[in-house]
C-alpha cells in the first residue's frame, strides 16, 4: 500500500502551493530578465520538467515500483535530449506562447490556441533572437503576475488549469496586475537586449 501511495505523495509535493508559487516567481524572473542569454540552460530545464511530468504519468499509471528512480531517469533523459537538440527548446517556447496568446485573444474558440501554438513554434525557429527575447519576457512577466494573482486570491494551480480563460479574464481587468505585467515585460526586453549587446562586445574583444 505504501508503494502505491508513494507516487501520489511525490506528485502532491511537486504541486504544493509553496513549491508552485516559488517556482513560478523564480522561473519568471530568470525568463523575463535573462531568457535569451541563458536559453540553452533554460532549454535543459524545460526538458527536465517535460521528462519529470512524463515520469509522473508513467509511475502513476504503469510502473509503481522504484518511483524515484523512474522520475530521475525520465527527467534526466528529457534534460539531455533538450540540451542536445537546441531547436526543441525554441519549439516548446513558441508553442507555449502561441497557446496562451490564443486563449487570451479568443477564449471562446480554443481550437485557435493550437493553431497559434503551431505557428509560433514554427516561426520561432527562424526568428530566434527577436521572438525568443519577446516571448521569454512575456512568459516570465506572465508567470510572476499569475503567481501574484494566485497568492493574493488563495488560488491553487489546479484552479488555474481548470479555468485558464476565466483566469486570464480576471487578471486583465486588474489595473495593478496589468501595470506590473507591462513594467516587467518592458524592463525584461530592455535588459535582455543590453545583456545580449554586452555579450557580443565581450566575444569580439
Amino acid at each position: 500500500m505504501a508503494d502505491t501511495m508513494q507516487p501520489i505523495e511525490i506528485a502532491e509535493i511537486l504541486t504544493s502551493q509553496a513549491v508552485v508559487l516559488t517556482s513560478m516567481v523564480v522561473i519568471g524572473l530568470v525568463l523575463c530578465f535573462a531568457g535569451y542569454r541563458i536559453f540553452r540552460v533554460y532549454s535543459v530545464a524545460i526538458g527536465f520538467l517535460v521528462g519529470l511530468f512524463v515520469g509522473i504519468y508513467v509511475v502513476i499509471d504503469y510502473f509503481k515500483e522504484n518511483p524515484l528512480l523512474v522520475l530521475l531517469i525520465s527527467a534526466s533523459l528529457g534534460a539531455a535530449v533538450f540540451g542536445l537538440v537546441f531547436e526543441l527548446g525554441l519549439i516548446v517556447t513558441g508553442a507555449v506562447f502561441g497557446f496562451f496568446l490564443g486563449l487570451y485573444l479568443l477564449p471562446d474558440y480554443p481550437i485557435y490556441s493550437y493553431v497559434l501554438a503551431g505557428l509560433f513554434a514554427f516561426t520561432n525557429l527562424f526568428l530566434e533572437r527577436a521572438l525568443t527575447v519577446l516571448i521569454t519576457a512575456v512568459l516570465g512577466a506572465s508567470s510572476i503576475m499569475l503567481a501574484t494573482h494566485m497568492a493574493v486570491n488563495g488560488l491553487h494551480i489546479y484552479d488555474i488549469l481548470t479555468d485558464l480563460g476565466g483566469t486570464f479574464d480576471i487578471m486583465t481587468r486588474n489595473i495593478f496586475l496589468d501595470l506590473l505585467w507591462f513594467t516587467l515585460v518592458l524592463t525584461g526586453i530592455i535588459t535582455q537586449l543590453v545583456l545580449h549587446k554586452e555579450g557580443k562586445e565581450e566575444e569580439e574583444e
